[in-house]
């Protein structure tokens, strides 16, 4: 992994999200992430940037959670109530819905994932522009606004006298 990687997935973001069509691209997508999210924190790369790395992969899970919902629901997935595979015949053929670890997850992937697709919309957001927020805030503090701010409030934990008000 480089740094090109981190900005390829930077500046990609949105197109590789939507270039997710099934589960196997996402989880191709998702391993990509991943590896970028493990060489960011072993070149302990700034905050930002692991964030958006970590927007990345969380948005990454929303889309396959939301997939193999839509799969199990076709058919095409066995969910985890019908037990590892229903034989069905048709038209004389074996047809089996897919398991989890056919497609490559396990079952506390596949259930993390769909929590997380279960999310409303507003909330999920609300918490990623939260999040991102409070890493501008901590990233803009560091500037001569920033200090004198500080200096002008006196605020630091070693400031506070342990006393409740």
């Amino acid at each position: 992994m480089t740094e090109q990687n981190a900005l390829q997935l930077r500046d990609n973001a949105k197109y590789q999200l939507e270039q997710i069509k099934d589960i196997e691209s996402g989880i191709d997508y998702l391993n990509k992430v991943k590896a970028i999210e493990t060489w960011a924190k072993a070149e302990k790369k700034d905050a930002e940037l692991q964030n958006m790395i970590a927007e990345q992969k969380i948005r990454t899970q929303r889309i396959l959670g939301n997939l193999i919902r839509e799969g199990q629901a076709r058919g095409e997935i066995a969910s985890q109530s019908s037990g590892n595979r229903n034989l069905e015949f048709h038209t004389g053929s074996l047809n089996a819905p897919r398991t989890l670890s056919d497609v490559g997850l396990t079952a506390k992937q596949s259930h993390v994932f769909q929590k997380i697709a279960d999310i409303p919309e507003e909330t999920f957001e609300g918490f990623i522009s939260e999040k991102k927020q409070a890493v501008d805030n901590a990233v803009s503090e560091l500037t001569t606004a920033g200090i004198l701010h500080y200096a002008n409030t006196g605020a630091h934990v070693s400031n506070n006298a342990g006393d409740n008000e």
